[in-house]
């Protein structure tokens, strides 16, 4: 049943539904209540009154060209490499299986059976090398016990735009009435840092890449300002935001104050030796496994920027870096505790997905 026709229905009996609870509204009343016109509930709810059904009765028509074999036909052949477009779909079926289908027939099979046209999303390359691992980093989590879950600071950082910086979103049209988005050149962006674990979120710390705010360090080899995150300014974010809000967050758990530890990714500015020697020094339970290469599938804060990203351009409209930075701050504090507890208990999980497929891409 397509969808415009179950709303229909709701509405049908939405109408009947207010008519028996308040036999004195009038058909007006109930009109504006549930969006109809009054004709539309004084019809309906005098049918419900008569004892007769809300639904539409069956109609006589053609029948539908693809019976239920020649849809399974048209679906299999969708699920071919060679097969891109719905044309190419029609013809392979009149190639191999001599069933003629039109280009619109194939796209309202296809449609009905939930698939739609989609473009493949864009991933690392995972070598070899990197596929064995990602198998030994997910075997050497699923050896330790199961409370090393609640033990462990996952941090990482990500840019938020002010702006969605996304293709647009497809649509069927006529060329005449296509319609442009406005997009901008370069969007104002936010670079923050943040750590999640089973206890909570730490605070955000925005840093270099962030709009209008420059690094104070120099590269020592071109002597000029980084143009991004370099050693010394993550050596800030570890000594001021990373290190005490982890001792904050496992202290008020109540556990694992004196053991925690402190995950990061393979990027050069975080794994050097001095920022590893602070690490091994200040974070009570040392550094957690060597992350590896071309795996943000694996980490559970990628679930949380998504979540974050999701939140910010449906339900806030910064028109600033700084009330990008406030809405941010909003949404953090609005994690809810409940799913970083899925996030950390499904981990052992996402790691045996990643032993079954031979180090392969998971879709957590």
């Amino acid at each position: 049943m397509a969808k415009g026709i179950v709303a229909l229905q709701k509405l049908r009996e939405q109408a009947a539904t207010l008519k028996k609870y308040h036999p004195d509204w009038s058909f007006n009343k109930i009109g504006k209540k549930i969006g109809c016109r009054h004709s539309f509930d004084s019809r309906w709810v005098r049918r419900d009154q008569a004892c007769e059904p809300l639904h539409d009765q069956s109609r006589s028509g053609r029948p539908p060209k693809a019976d239920a074999a020649a849809q399974e036909h048209i679906v299999m052949a969708a699920q071919l490499p060679e097969c891109r477009t719905a044309a190419d779909v029609a013809a392979k079926l009149q190639q191999d299986q001599h069933l003629s289908f039109s280009v619109t027939t194939v796209k309202r099979v296809l449609r009905q059976h939930g698939l739609q046209h989609l473009s493949p999303v864009a991933r690392p390359m995972l070598t070899d090398s990197h596929k064995l691992a990602r198998v030994k980093f997910a075997k050497a989590v699923l050896r330790r016990d199961k409370t090393s879950k609640h033990r462990w600071l996952n941090t990482d950082s990500k840019i938020f735009h002010l702006h969605k910086m996304g293709r647009p979103l497809r649509r069927w049209c006529s060329p005449g009435a296509r319609g442009t988005v406005p997009r901008p050149k370069h969007s104002i962006a936010a670079h923050v840092y943040m750590g999640i674990c089973y206890w909570g979120v730490t605070k955000l710390m925005f840093v270099t890449g962030t709009h209008k705010q420059v690094s104070k360090f120099v590269n020592p080899k071109s002597k000029r300002l980084y143009a991004g995150v370099g050693s010394s300014e993550y050596s800030e974010v570890l000594s001021q935001m990373f290190v005490p809000e982890g001792n904050r967050l496992f202290q008020q758990a109540g556990q694992w104050a004196d053991k925690w530890q402190l995950q990061q990714d393979n990027a050069k500015p975080h794994k050097t030796a001095t920022n590893m020697a602070y690490i091994a020094e200040n974070v009570p339970g040392g550094h957690f496994l060597t992350w590896p290469a071309c795996s943000p599938d694996m980490s559970p804060i990628e679930n949380m920027w998504a979540w974050m990203e999701g939140k910010l351009h449906k339900e806030y409209q910064p028109k600033n870096v700084e009330e990008l930075k406030d809405s941010l701050e909003q949404i953090r504090q609005s994690i809810p505790a409940s799913m970083l507890h899925n996030m950390f208990d499904g981990f052992q999980a996402r790691m045996q997905r990643v032993v079954d497929l031979d180090g392969e891409y998971i879709n957590m």
